[in-house]
């Protein structure tokens, strides 16, 4: 299928693109979009792993027409692809890649070849050895630096949304995909674009949540461990129920009162006014 792999972007998605495909035995090279005019011309598939607001800069710089070429972007179009490459898709992981490893995570693959390489990159790293880019701003096993971070570890068990632009490449994309990673679905243009939509309220913006309630927690003296078991708790039944019928708090139970209290414990006019009309979101669960 696709034995040569070049990756566009050496960040979180990219990294972890890179590490994936190197230990399924892919010869695979990862390129900075910021040294765009290193990319080989002699690869059978490239990956653009960028932000989305830069893709039109980078594609236009390129100077040869890509065999097979798909992009990781939830909310793109595989048609920006159209003029620079023969047969093109996307391949979008549907999962928040950060540079912060967390070892509780039940997506994240311990494995002991990403034990070693880690071992083996803090030891270059107090000798001062830890390689970069090359020359031409490439990233290759020979001078694979390492995750910084834990940032792209081997994550297990992501879905992987595929989609492309005719049904020959679509099937092989499909199954070259399911080799390197395990969890493939067919997914068209609308369907993607719903699914980050959805992932930024459910993803996004919960964790954005969990960071004010963080600082309230600081603010107060309390240990934050303290609220894990009732964050645990919810997403274990909305795993089962219709996250609506699992609503529970004031605004729920229509409690005007506590909710007052709660705005004015509140010295942020900008939380205040979110702390209410998420609140108006919430009672009309009911």
């Amino acid at each position: 299928m696709f034995s040569k792999v070049a990756i566009i972007g050496t960040g979180n998605v990219g990294t972890w693109l890179f590490q994936t495909l190197h230990n399924n035995n892919v010869e695979v090279v990862a390129i900075s979009s910021r040294r765009i005019e290193t990319l080989p011309p002699n690869f059978d598939l490239y990956i653009f792993a960028v932000k989305d607001d830069v893709y039109e800069d980078i594609l236009k710089q390129i100077t040869f027409r890509m065999p097979h070429a798909v992009h990781t972007s939830g909310s793109l179009s595989q048609n920006i692809l159209a003029p620079y490459a023969d047969k093109f898709g996307v391949m979008y992981p549907y999962q928040s890649i950060t540079k912060a490893e967390n070892t509780l995570n039940p997506y994240l693959l311990k494995a002991p070849l990403v034990a070693e390489k880690e071992k083996r990159r803090k030891g270059e790293e107090e000798k001062g050895e830890r390689r970069k880019e090359d020359e031409n701003g490439r990233i290759s096993p020979s001078n694979f630096e390492g995750v910084p971070e834990g940032r792209g570890s081997l994550y297990i068990n992501i879905p992987v949304c595929i989609e492309a632009n005719t049904t020959t490449f679509e099937e092989v994309l499909y199954h070259w995909a399911n080799e390197m990673f395990g969890n493939v679905y067919k997914v068209n243009e609308k369907q993607r674009f719903a699914m980050h939509l959805a992932a930024v309220f459910a993803n996004n913006f919960t964790n954005a949540m969990y960071g004010i309630a963080y600082d309230i927690f600081k603010e107060n003296n309390l240990d934050w461990s303290l609220i894990l078991p009732l964050l645990e708790n919810t997403l274990e039944k909305v795993k089962h129920q219709n996250p609506k019928e699992c609503q529970t708090g004031p605004a729920k139970r229509g409690d005007l009162s506590i909710m007052e209290k709660h705005c004015n414990a509140l010295h942020n006019n900008d939380l205040k006014e979110l702390y209410k009309q998420l609140s108006k979101i919430i009672s009309k669960f009911s």
